[in-house]
């Protein structure tokens, strides 16, 4: 009962910050607003793509895009590359035996419930079992678009309402299961001769996550947007955007990947090297 209170609560608050965030406001009240906070959490602004009238919210500062140049994408063959800025906080591996299993900081997520219900046709197990995941913190300093990390095919977007708790690394303590609490939107998508599913999860301010590939408004049973296979997605292309807060978790299949073994915890940039496609696993290039 407390729980469900607090979560209510707090999807209460965060819409109102969410739809603050996303008010039109003049820019004498704006540009002050966005300095306090760039030099608050020390926000890199000379990275950022800045529109000449300057922007209209502070949502779209927040979901700023990066001027041309500011990151590269790794572009050795079969690169496995970061998704966005952030810190990775967990990289862990999928037991084959209880592939509904995803544990982060000694918590077991449901495979199920963090995603949603499997696609038809699949299971989670037959795609995960054996597989990996990893987790990637965005901090309100970082830039908060998000890319896929090798060239892939998109299945299925699920978007999955929910709270908005705060996602930093001392609220995952606090509140168990937060990420299959939160309001999250999970792509499914085909990596070679595996799967890679991403799950935009949003926090605590989130106005909303932004995704040319979103679904109908629905609930978690229904909102869900099937593709034929057919869209194409290349290394480094935008999915989606978040408005404020932000985690990242990402799933993959058995043997799909070997991360490099200077992957580990800590900040990455958006593009930088993550591992690379196993043997068998299309590279971008013979996608294009």
């Amino acid at each position: 009962m407390r729980d469900k209170i607090i979560s209510k609560a707090a999807i209460g608050v965060c819409g109102a910050l969410g739809a603050l965030a996303d008010m039109k406001v003049p820019g004498f009240v704006l540009k002050p607003a966005i300095r306090a906070y760039s030099l608050g959490f020390q926000v890199n602004q000379n990275e950022a793509s800045i529109p000449a009238e300057g922007f209209s919210c502070f949502g779209d500062f927040f979901a700023r895009s990066l001027r041309d140049g500011a990151r590269s994408i790794c572009d050795e063959r079969n690169a496995f590359v970061s998704p966005c800025d952030g810190k990775i906080v967990a990289v862990q591996s999928i037991d084959s035996k209880s592939a509904d299993v995803f544990t982060v900081k000694g918590f077991n997520y449901s495979i199920t419930q963090l995603l949603g219900p499997a696609p038809m046709g699949a299971s989670y197990e037959e795609r995960f079992g054996g597989g990996q995941g990893m987790v990637i913190y965005l901090h309100p300093r970082d830039y908060h678009r998000v890319h896929v990390p090798a060239t892939v095919q998109l299945l299925e977007v699920r978007h999955i309402a929910g709270a908005r708790f705060p996602v930093a690394p001392w609220s995952e303590e606090r509140v168990s299961g937060i990420f299959q609490r939160n309001e999250r939107m999970v792509f499914h998508l085909k990596l070679g001769s595996g799967y890679l599913t991403m799950v935009m999860v949003a926090a605590f301010g989130v106005g909303h996550i932004a995704t040319p590939y979103a679904p109908p408004k629905g609930d978690h049973r229904t909102a869900v947007r099937v593709f034929d296979g057919s869209n194409s997605l290349h290394i480094g292309d935008e999915i989606g955007a978040f408005r404020l807060g932000s985690t990242v978790v990402m799933l993959w299949s058995k043997e799909l990947l070997h991360l490099s073994p200077a992957t580990g915890l800590g900040k990455i940039l958006l593009g930088e090297k993550l591992g690379t496609l196993a043997h068998g696993n299309a590279s971008a290039e013979s996608l294009e």
